[in-house]
């Protein structure tokens, strides 16, 4: 859900904590129309948009330790609203779940399946409906005990001595002309889904973290064409799904000459994700839907990874730089082939044997869709 904003490359400069937490809370609000967008020519730093809403409305990045560094404890006067206590019973979404196997299913096939429903399933909205987008979204937080930040944003796997997944929600109405206004509903109040590490359950600064991002200004309201893709050149959402061909290589190539990456690693790795983050927020008609999906099923590194009556799974590898060997990324894409609908994505780059589990992801984001009459109260 892509609020869209681009917060910076790097840590952002923000002396108070009060301003961190409402950039962080701004930026995850961006994430839910999309995904982390690759970093452009350093392997160390690593920008996250939160596409619209939150992250497929996602789609905004923030760039850099975004959330909280060297919060202290506040006062008992700061705390306007403490939040319940942590939770610590994890999500059901961040249990890695068996995959069935595929067999010889490519995802040029699946995808292919899918394209066909988004153009024929029938769910676009009409002058003067709009399309209803409920999004979830997971988010990994690292802490070494002074910073809480996420993955690669001032943080490593390995640095880290406590973590949590922490769960907000909203929703976004997409009009029947893309080019349109496009409403975000305010998200509700971030919840800690799951804390790993000693006394990770009661750190205070994350409790100050939850008070303070309960309280802050969000990004709901209009915004023109849904706003623009970050790290990209301005251009509206809108006016990229208005403007792109209709067919899969055409798709392609369009992205590809609007990529500033030296390396044809680099430059799959952004197609890739800007294709993630712009089926995530399920907009556009049919045909361009279609288009995308097709494209992405040809990008190397694309594969099928589970496989559930009509749900398709597709996994898309990349790394963060431009060579080889660099930091290694795995993300998903999931798709309901009955209705061309993206039903979720995932994001990570855990590596394994830290104070976080094998499995658990950077950040998850859940969709469901619904075609209304009109907006919210």
């Amino acid at each position: 859900m892509d609020v869209f904003d681009q917060v910076a490359e790097t840590r952002p400069e923000i002396a108070d904590a009060e301003g961190n937490l409402t950039s962080a809370r701004a930026a995850l609000m961006i994430e839910i129309s999309g995904a982390r967008n690759p970093v452009r020519s350093r392997a160390g730093r690593r920008p996250w948009l939160l596409a619209l809403g939150a992250g497929c409305a996602l789609a905004a990045v923030t760039a850099g330790a975004l959330i909280v560094g060297g919060v202290s404890t506040p006062a008992p006067s700061i705390v306007a609203d403490p939040t319940p206590p942590l939770q610590t019973t994890p999500p059901s979404t961040l249990t890695p779940t068996p995959m069935v196997t595929v067999g010889l299913e490519t995802p040029q096939a699946a995808l292919g399946a899918a394209s066909a429903s988004a153009i024929h399933g029938g769910m676009s909205p009409q002058a003067g409906q709009y399309l209803r987008v409920m999004w979830t979204t997971d988010v990994l937080l690292l802490s070494d005990g002074t910073t809480i930040a996420q993955p690669g944003q001032g943080l490593s796997y390995s640095m880290a001595t406590r973590a949590w997944v922490v769960r907000t929600s909203g929703s976004f109405f997409v009009p029947a002309d893309v080019g349109g206004d496009w409403y975000f509903s305010p998200s509700a109040a971030p919840v800690v889904m799951a804390a790993y590490g000693q006394d990770a359950a009661t750190d205070p600064q994350m409790q100050q973290y939850l008070d303070r991002w309960s309280t802050a200004a969000g990004l709901d309201g209009f915004r023109a064409g849904g706003g623009a893709l970050p790290e990209g050149d301005g251009t509206l959402r809108g006016e990229i799904l208005t403007s792109l061909p209709d067919d899969a290589d055409g798709v392609l190539a369009w992205f590809r000459a609007r990529q500033s990456g030296t390396s044809e690693l680099h430059q799959r790795a952004m197609v890739g994700w800007t294709l993630m983050t712009l089926l995530a927020s399920n907009a556009g008609t049919g045909e361009v839907r279609a288009a995308m999906l097709q494209a992405l099923a040809d990008l190397p590194g694309s594969s099928i990874v589970d496989s559930r009556g009509s749900i398709r799974t597709v996994a898309f590898e990349s790394t963060f730089g431009e060579e080889p060997g660099e930091p290694q990324r795995h993300q998903t894409i999931t798709v309901d082939v009955s209705t061309g609908r993206v039903i979720g994505t995932s994001d990570s780059t855990n590596p394994g044997g830290t104070i976080v589990p094998d499995g658990v992801v950077d950040e998850r984001n859940d969709y469901a869709v619904e075609i209304v009459d009109g907006l919210p109260d």
